[in-house]
């Protein structure tokens, strides 16, 4: 072939031959550098060495991740099934060549094949086949006859082998060393950097992969605390809806013992008022028949009653005016919800509505401070005063009082509620604003108002503390800004 005429040339002519050589190193050096494409890169430098030697029996091999096997990356003359094929260090030539990582040539191969051969079918006739253990599998020519193999280094690390074949008989020369050796270190380390633009290369893709990935998994967390954040929303609503009932039940508790009150001085005025015109129009009509001495002496008496029972029907009615007007306060039914408002006329309000749960044995001591008006949520703090005081008269088992005070501390007004109750333990004082909490036993409380009341308190700007020994009541202050 044309390429073993110019290796033969080489050996004739050392002039022409090198030449030759040096036009064709310029040429896979040139090439080379041109691609970082491994597979480019293998046939660049299996056919270079064709061009160099005649051989079209070429092999590559590169370690592996485990660095214990080499395996075929690439190979010209050989079938496609010696692509992928692994190799032992220390088996084979290019198992020996990487595991010494120095070139090794061999030669009269088929002698070496013919006398293994021969000693095999001796040991089989003596029955010693078992001590042979099986030939390894290895890639290359079933008949070769001379081989060559260069490791690739880099620097002093090992990538792989490259294997020279052929099934004639060849002597290898110092300056075929030589050639071989510079195409090797060349190859070596263009397949080193072309492997790394490989690895960078699929750890790039793998990377946009994750990027993908992860996009997807932070979609979907996304989307999981929406939805977890909805429900939390939908249940603090239910558990705010749940504290706004339990206070409106205790306000129709409140509204319906107050209004039943003057409601039965009414109907008991009205009915003394038509017993007393019924009795005055009959002593008008016998005054007509009779003299003026004979004159019914009820009359008057019957005027005074009526009289007493309109005084006492118009002060029934002026207090469930009165009662109406402190629920419309307390409840901001009739005005926008952020308002600018005193602070003293909604717990005036709300210890209206819970004047039936004093029942004369709480007595509450105001000592009012000057407070300006704020811009506030007024019928969220009422709320936060019915929770509290409902808390501090439960917290009286008998006789007691409740002292409310106000006052202004820097931007900040200050209200407390001192209680002369029982008090909270230690353990339980940092639990009191905890939703669900509650001492008061099954049935009587639902443990929201003071965790609802803080959450208010809270989204004023303000906070909410809580102070108290047992045996000697408890202060719970509210702090809220003065401006928002």
């Amino acid at each position: 072939m044309a390429s073993e005429g110019a290796a033969g040339n080489h050996r004739g002519d050392d002039s022409s031959s090198g030449a030759t050589e040096v036009s064709v190193l310029k040429k896979i050096s040139s090439e080379i550098n041109a691609t970082l494409d491994r597979d480019e890169l293998f046939d660049t430098v299996l056919r270079t060495l064709d061009e160099l030697f005649g051989f079209d029996h070429c092999l590559i091999l590169l370690l592996d991740e485990t660095g214990e096997s080499l395996e075929v990356v690439a190979s010209r003359g050989y079938p496609d099934s010696a692509l992928s094929t692994k190799v032992s260090l220390g088996s084979g030539l290019a198992g020996v060549v990487a595991k010494r990582r120095r070139m090794v040539r061999l030669g009269g191969l088929s002698q070496q094949r013919a006398y293994v051969s021969t000693i095999r079918r001796e040991m089989e006739k003596t029955g010693r086949s078992n001590e042979l253990g099986s030939a390894p599998s290895l890639p290359g020519l079933a008949d070769v006859e001379s081989q060559i193999g260069i490791p690739l280094m880099v620097k002093d690390a090992l990538i792989g082998v490259l294997l020279i074949e052929s099934a004639v008989k060849r002597a290898f020369s110092e300056r075929d060393e030589t050639l071989v050796s510079i195409v090797a270190n060349q190859a070596a380390s263009a397949i080193k950097s072309a492997s790394l633009v490989r690895e960078l290369t699929e750890a790039h893709g793998r990377l946009a992969l994750l990027n993908e990935t992860l996009e997807d998994r932070v979609r979907e967390r996304t989307h999981e605390l929406q939805r977890t954040n909805r429900e939390l929303r939908d249940t603090q609503a239910q558990l705010l809806q749940t504290a706004k009932l339990v206070s409106l039940g205790d306000l129709v508790a409140g509204v319906a013992h107050e209004i039943n009150t003057p409601l039965g001085a009414i109907r008991a005025n009205a009915d003394l008022a038509r017993r007393a015109a019924v009795r005055i129009s009959a002593a008008l009509a016998s005054a007509e028949q009779a003299s003026s001495s004979q004159r019914d002496s009820g009359i008057p008496q019957a005027l005074g009653a009526l009289d007493e029972a309109t005084k006492t029907t118009l002060v029934a009615t002026q207090r469930i005016s009165g009662i109406v007007a402190s629920l419309r306060n307390f409840a901001r039914l009739d005005e926008s919800e952020r308002k600018e408002a005193d602070l003293h006329d909604g717990i005036e309000s709300t210890l209206t509505l819970l004047h039936h749960k004093l029942d004369g044995r709480i007595d509450v001591l105001r000592r009012y401070g000057s407070l300006p008006k704020i811009v506030c949520y007024p019928n969220r703090l009422n709320q936060v005063f019915m929770n509290v005081l409902l808390n501090a008269i439960h917290a009286i088992d008998d006789r007691g009082t409740i002292t409310i005070s106000t006052r202004t501390e820097g931007d900040h007004v200050v209200i407390d509620f001192a209680d002369s109750g029982r008090g909270i333990p230690a353990e339980n004082l940092e639990k009191i604003f905890d939703p669900g909490f509650t001492t008061k036993g099954s049935g009587v409380g639902t443990g929201l108002g003071l965790a609802i009341s803080y959450r208010i308190v809270q989204e004023h700007r303000g906070f909410m503390t809580a102070a108290s020994e047992p045996g000697k009541g408890a202060l719970l202050t509210v702090r809220v800004p003065t401006t928002r």
